[in-house]
């Protein structure tokens, strides 16, 4: 007697169900593995490094040469990884996109911004243990729109990091001429004090014999006040001072060209193939309408022997 509300029962548990189901947006988890770059451009970046670093003249630089070794010896891939994970390229390739549009159009800039920041947890990196690749997992409504969307992110990735290694590679050469032309600047006082004092006491050529000559190996440390470097005469001092100034300073084009070339270089930092991108939908309808009508024929039944039960207890209270 109970089937037809069973079955109706069901039936509704089932429109629910497909109701609900067309409701929730239709999501699909796509992820795409990066590999480190056997690129050998990149180890034109730490030739240029080791350039820059070599023949410092004091201590301070060597300490900032070694900082900066300890940094280029992480792998391409992980310096990629660190500028993705700032999420800048993401919420720069995804702002345009139809969905973003219709969801912040009509707010202000201000909570546009705070809006567009919701959206980083639709990104994750993971890394799994023991391997060195890692896996960008992106949930997006549209698959092909998300391979895009990657696409533009690891490009713009790629774009930020040649750009800061080519800032940092111009900042390190800048720092070692400062730190040249300051050396040369103390010189250049200390040697102008020389050439007074030998043009005060009239000493115009060298007075070191050949006997004393491993003495005057002490002028390269023109602080050592121990040796007279005035005796050379103001003749040598002169021209040593004349010398400085006029200096070209080749080894230091030489890098500056280097980093001119590396710029206009393209560096393949990691390795990646975007049609190699696998997505998942995330949203099983099929277990959606199975769980309905379960749900539906399980309160179906409950429903029809509680009403068989109150129906029994009525009709014998009234035979009573």
């Amino acid at each position: 007697n109970g089937k037809i509300k069973i079955l109706l029962i069901t039936i509704i548990s089932f429109l629910v169900g497909l109701g609900y189901n067309s409701q929730i947006s239709r999501n699909y988890l796509n992820s795409l593995t990066i590999k480190p770059s056997d690129n050998r451009e990149f180890v034109k970046y730490d030739n240029i490094q080791k350039l820059i670093g070599s023949n410092q003249s004091n201590q301070s630089d060597q300490s900032n040469q070694s900082n900066q070794s300890s940094q280029s010896s992480q792998s391409s891939l992980v310096r990629f990884i660190n500028e993705l994970e700032d999420y800048e390229e993401f919420l720069l390739s995804i702002k345009n996109t139809k969905k973003i549009q219709e969801d912040i159009l009509k707010l202000n800039i201000e909570d546009q911004e705070k809006e567009m920041f919701k959206y980083v947890k639709l990104l994750k990196i993971v890394k799994p243990e023991k391997k060195e690749n890692y896996t960008i997992v992106f949930k997006w409504h549209d698959p092909n729109e998300a391979k895009k969307i990657l696409q533009d992110i690891l490009n713009l990735t790629s774009k930020n990091l040649k750009r800061s290694i080519d800032l940092e590679l111009s900042q390190r050469l800048e720092y070692k001429k400062k730190l040249l032309f300051n050396d040369e600047l103390l010189r250049l006082n200390y040697l102008n004090e020389q050439s007074a004092i030998a043009k005060e006491l009239n000493i115009i050529d060298s007075q070191i014999d050949n006997a004393n000559l491993s003495q005057s190996s002490l002028f390269l440390n023109f602080n050592t006040a121990d040796f007279a470097y005035y005796l050379r005469g103001y003749k040598a001092i002169d021209k040593e001072i004349e010398l400085i100034k006029n200096r070209g300073y080749q080894n230091l084009k030489f890098i500056e060209q280097e980093i001119n070339d590396l710029k206009n270089t393209e560096i393949e930092f990691v390795k990646y193939n975007i049609y190699f991108m696998k997505s998942n939908l995330l949203k099983n309808t099929k277990l959606i309408l199975t769980i309905s009508i379960l749900l539906g024929l399980i309160v179906g039944i409950f429903y029809v022997l509680i009403s068989n039960a109150i129906q029994s207890q009525t009709v014998s209270k009234k035979t009573k």
